[in-house]
């Protein structure tokens, strides 16, 4: 005859209110970001970058340029340079970045009003209301991020992005690889550069 079988289940059942979901995850997300970067942790890391820059004579030194020899050493050169060089590297990337903001009057007004949103949301803004509407926080960030990406779109934003990270690409590129990364000084010799002086 049939047995009866007992199965024991326990567990909870997820409540489908309490779980975030759709844009509500990616605002949360958004906020941990910009806490993080307003701890200063951005800023710090960046100078601590720009303080290892090499100098520009050695960055620059013509006679280290040479055609390499094989493959292998393409790839050695490369990951050397960019070790060696990130910092001029960086460098590289926001004057250009400076440049297409210059160049750009509309981008630059896009950029100033998204700077200014940021701001404001990380002093902690208050309700937005619209006709006496209060606009509840998920709103408040899709309504902003719509106008953002339409004034982004209508300042070619895209297009100077792209503009930038094609040219970094290709004068980094071209350093690292033509650059000899066997060329370059030991601290053992400071005479290869005459004009770095030890502080």
């Amino acid at each position: 005859m049939a047995e009866s079988v007992n199965i024991e289940i326990s567990g909870e059942i997820p409540n489908a209110s309490t779980e975030k979901i759709g844009l509500q995850k990616y605002v949360e997300l958004i906020d941990l970001l910009l806490q993080y970067a307003r701890s200063g942790a951005v800023p710090a890391l960046m100078m601590r970058v720009l303080n290892k820059r090499q100098p520009w004579t050695q960055f620059i030194a013509t006679e280290n340029f040479k055609v390499p020899t094989s493959v292998p050493r393409i790839s050695r050169r490369f990951y050397k340079n960019l070790q060696h060089f990130q910092a001029n590297y960086l460098i590289i990337f926001l004057g250009l970045f400076i440049y297409c903001l210059i160049t750009s009057p509309f981008l630059l007004f896009a950029v100033v009003v998204s700077s200014y949103c940021i701001k404001k949301y990380f002093n902690g803004h208050k309700s937005f209301k619209i006709g006496g509407w209060e606009l509840p926080k998920i709103h408040q960030v899709a309504l902003v991020s719509v106008v953002l990406t339409i004034l982004f779109v209508l300042a070619d934003a895209q297009a100077v992005l792209f503009w930038i990270l094609g040219t970094t690409v290709t004068i980094v590129g071209f350093h690292a690889i033509f650059y000899d990364a066997d060329a370059l000084p030991s601290i053992e010799d400071p005479e290869k550069f005459p004009m770095i002086e030890e502080v």
